[in-house]
């Protein structure tokens, strides 16, 4: 398999000193999270007062508490240092493909969990979710939740044609176009819609890639169409020879 593009984009040593500092924030909070569960002291952003819900400030945490602190601290770097990064190779793996994306999300949740649960612990001693009954918070966010999911896969159908469009002014065959919801590797500056795509070109050579549809706010118009940015392109192997 010969990827064209990771050619092109080998790291250089000021790419890989600038990622090595934009991560170290990252690191040293997961770090800090590792510290407060092996310590069992530490300290949290939380809520001043059951009464002043918007006003926040570092609160001292200890044993059980620092514990749950640390392990949000962890969570939210987890989640994200694997937000961003480079399109997966062809060569990777499906295991791999997996556990990231489990280690990733699986790290919001916990954060996110912990960090009530924190929250909770210091300002009442426990949850309290005795505004709204549980089973219609679940249909309430049940309903929004499956809302936002189809207006994203609409608009994703919709970017789909973009992405066919450019193959076919490129004189290449669609073969599989599949979306990809949430992909760590979009551009942060052209964070758009991503897709994992199977095409062959003129020459009957399958390609696989990676791109992301978006819009330029400065450059396009906002009813303009869409800009489809290859990130990837692997050359798989030819197509069969047709019988005679």
């Amino acid at each position: 398999m010969i990827d064209l593009a990771r050619i092109k984009q080998r790291p250089t040593k000021g790419r890989i000193a600038l990622e090595f500092l934009l991560n170290a924030p990252l690191l040293l909070l997961i770090l800090y999270g590792l510290k407060c569960i092996a310590t069992q002291h530490g300290k949290m952003l939380l809520s001043g007062s059951p009464a002043a819900k918007w006003s926040w400030h570092l609160v001292p945490v200890h044993g059980n508490v620092a514990s749950m602190a640390g392990w949000a601290y962890v969570g939210i770097g987890l989640f994200l240092y694997l937000s961003d990064g480079s399109p997966p190779g062809e060569n990777r793996v499906w295991l791999w493909r997996m556990g990231r994306i489990l280690l990733r999300w699986g790290g919001l949740a916990v954060a996110l969990y912990c960090f009530a649960a924190t929250d909770n612990q210091v300002l009442r001693g426990s949850f309290d979710f005795s505004i709204l009954p549980p089973y219609l918070l679940g249909k309430i966010g049940a309903f929004i939740g499956g809302f936002i999911a189809l207006m994203l896969f609409l608009s994703a159908m919709l970017q789909r044609e973009q992405v066919k469009r450019d193959l076919e002014e490129r004189i290449c065959r669609p073969l599989h176009i599949w979306w990809i919801p949430a992909a760590y590797w979009v551009p942060w500056r052209r964070r758009g819609t991503a897709f994992r795509v199977t095409y062959a070109d003129r020459a009957d050579l399958i390609h696989r890639g990676y791109c992301c549809v978006y819009r330029s706010l400065l450059k396009d118009s906002r009813w303009g169409s869409r800009r489809v940015n290859w990130l990837t392109d692997t050359v798989i192997h030819p197509l069969p020879a047709p019988e005679v």
